[in-house]
């Protein structure tokens, strides 16, 4: 399954043709020229490699963190020793970084905000002109520990993207402004219904600086799982280390991509040479795109809310990626992956959408019976089975 992306005028567009039989099929990427191939890599090892425990950190807002017991979402991440940490609380026309000093300025119309699971505050994007965009730094980029590691929390106000690719899907960030010959990786989610049957798949994509084909993991739902006005955690992993053991030219391309929605890992095996850096022959590269959020090229735009994005020097581990998932909700992540991904007892909050940004927490079309626990700060919350 192999999309290219193409350069016209100096605008770039996808075109696609759709080769799986099933939505749970592999993918590739985006676009332009072919991979240029590489010196020989460091071979491919079996499996993940880990992440490094929590180490002391500060906390958010300059006050230090106890990070045997968080007391909050942000000093449970700072504790986690992320490179770089926005909260994405779109106070002001900069975001702050948390974790360092690598801070962002929102562009085009200015976010409002509505409120994570936490009742923190988020950006909430236009999904027409405004995004975040961060400097590039040598911190956000796989080649200097051979791993790195995002997440973010988001909120789609329409699963139906009006400003998508031409096969479906946005990139609601990516460190990859101008394609070539500056691309690296991006966050993508497609809409409900795609030229290439990929409804609301949530993908990690990484790319040879030249952009061309794109090697990605893929967390494909199971029809109608996604909602609109939902919040989701979506993580994404690299890494050059290791790789599935039926990962092909390892040797040559080493590495692999990997991604969790809400807590639940994708099931590799089931998609071939999709999650292989070979897939594609990709061999991650350090370039100085900026990092950019709610966009990444400004030819597709995310219509909805981002929050709480971190970018991490290694692989967190799944134990690590559920915790960050129950400081956020108060729940452990439930569900499971094979060609397909669902959630058991899905966690959902539904909001009420008054006027744009002004989401308000509220059980709508839940019984009342099912608001049966009440999260850390008091609040009535609700579980809608899947």
């Amino acid at each position: 399954m192999n999309h290219r992306l193409m350069f016209v005028a100096g605008m770039s567009w996808l075109a696609g043709a759709c080769s799986a039989s099933s939505p749970g099929g592999g993918t590739g990427g985006a676009a332009g020229s072919a991979a240029t191939g590489g010196a020989p890599g460091t071979g491919g090892l079996a499996g993940r490699g880990g992440a490094s425990g929590a180490g002391g950190a500060g906390g958010a807002g300059g006050m230090a963190a106890s990070c045997s017991s968080p007391s909050t979402y942000d000093q449970m991440i700072l504790c986690d020793q992320p490179v770089a940490y926005w909260a994405m609380r779109a106070s002001g026309p900069r975001e702050p970084d948390l974790a360092g000093s690598n801070d962002g300025t929102y562009e085009g119309t200015a976010p409002t905000t509505i409120k994570l699971p936490n009742d923190d505050d988020a950006a909430d994007f236009d999904g027409a002109t405004g995004y975040l965009t961060i400097p590039s730094s040598a911190r956000l980029s796989v080649p200097t520990t051979h791993s790195l590691t995002w997440e973010g929390w988001i909120n789609a106000d329409t699963l139906q993207f009006p400003h998508a690719s031409s096969d479906g899907y946005v990139d609601w960030m990516g460190k990859c402004a101008d394609y070539s010959p500056t691309c690296e990786w991006e966050a993508r989610m497609y809409s409900a219904t795609t030229s290439e049957s990929r409804p609301n798949r949530m993908s990690a994509y990484i790319f040879n600086n030249s952009a061309g084909l794109g090697s990605a993991a893929d967390w494909q739902p199971v029809d109608n799982l996604i909602k609109a006005g939902t919040w989701y955690h979506v993580v994404g992993e690299y890494t050059t280390l290791s790789a599935p053991s039926d990962c092909q030219s390892t040797s040559m391309y080493p590495g692999s991509i990997n991604v969790w929605v809400n807590g639940v890992e994708w099931d590799q095996g089931e998609h071939g040479q999709t999650g292989c850096m070979s897939q594609y022959n990709v061999i991650p590269t350090a370039a100085g795109s900026p990092l950019t959020i709610g966009t990444m090229a400004m030819d597709t735009w995310f219509p909805g809310a981002v929050g709480k994005v971190a970018v991490y020097d290694r692989l967190l581990t799944p134990a690590q990626i559920a915790a960050h998932y129950h400081a956020m909700t108060g729940q452990s992540p439930t569900g499971s992956c094979g060609a397909t991904c669902s959630f058991l007892n899905d966690w959902r909050r539904a909001p009420v959408r008054s006027a744009r940004g002004s989401r308000a927490s509220a059980s709508r079309a839940l019984p009342r019976s099912r608001c049966n626990w009440t999260n850390r700060r008091g609040r009535r919350c609700c579980w809608r089975p899947t």
